[in-house]
């Protein structure tokens, strides 16, 4: 599916490189088009590192023309919404003196209302409430593999049930914005 498309993944840690990688693999991208930027552990907030880092990916992106590259954020929302989320993380631009994306721009957001864990609890039967922070965590992030190739699943199939969280509506609905790329 990827057809040689090179992927920029902008993230805030291995939890989440794990998850998105595995989803992206799951749906044909090559582990070689793939990238990771994720936060050093022990360096402080990993949210103000994804937005450090977006307006320079972004920047580069931009750079390579019309070839195949797409850069994808993904953060928590923590208590914020997911607009506000995203508009936080597009707002970096501004302090870094990079224009804001356009609607032309082949970047992608996937982010969890407060945190991944959120929809791994969901992805894995489980009840879960968007509205409150979840405890759960998994017990190692290679448990993340099977959630992460189920929600491909669900995605491609435009069959998230019983009721998804709402940030995972807008995840799936974001991955067939870079499907919709991709096959352009």
């Amino acid at each position: 599916m990827s057809r040689g498309v090179q992927v920029v993944v902008v993230c805030e840690d291995l939890q989440h490189e794990v998850f998105i990688r595995a989803f992206l693999l799951a749906r044909g991208f090559h582990p070689r088009s793939l990238r990771f930027k994720i936060s050093p552990s022990g360096s402080g907030d990993a949210k103000k590192f994804v937005c450090a880092q977006f307006p320079v990916e972004l920047k580069a992106i931009r750079s390579y023309g019309g070839e195949n590259r797409v850069l994808l954020i993904m953060t928590d929302a923590d208590n914020l919404s997911v607009n506000k989320r995203k508009k936080t993380v597009i707002d970096s631009c501004v302090r870094a003196k990079v224009k804001k994306p356009i609607a032309t721009d082949p970047v992608f957001f996937f982010i969890p209302k407060w945190e991944i864990e959120t929809w791994q609890i969901y992805l894995a039967g489980d009840s879960t409430d968007e509205n409150e922070k979840n405890n759960k965590k998994l017990d190692q992030e290679s448990e993340a593999y099977p959630l992460a190739e189920k929600l491909a699943k669900m995605c491609a199939a435009n069959a998230l049930t019983p009721t998804p969280p709402s940030s995972l509506e807008v995840a799936c609905a974001e991955y067939g914005r870079l499907k919709e790329f991709i096959e352009s």
